[in-house]
């Protein structure tokens, strides 16, 4: 199952979403923006990560944004 960061009013969270439902594939989403994982920013900061979405892999690997998703799941097909 992926696992996407996300946050509120986001196109490309929602897009990223969309690509993810387009290829029938199972996700789980975290809304940094919602204060029960507010906790998730701070790992974002140390991971050097400062945008969303942020997608990982149902393997644990984090993919990227949702520019990187297309291209994966592109490769995968």
């Amino acid at each position: 199952m992926y696992v996407i960061l996300t946050r509120n009013q986001c196109n490309f969270c929602d897009s990223a979403k969309a690509l993810l439902d387009g290829a029938e594939e199972r996700y789980v989403t975290y809304n940094v923006q919602d204060y029960k994982n507010v906790w998730l920013l701070s790992l974002m900061k140390k991971a050097s990560l400062t945008t969303v979405p942020q997608v990982f892999s149902p393997e644990g690997d984090l993919i990227g944004g949702y520019t990187e998703l297309k291209e994966n799941l592109t490769r995968g097909r």
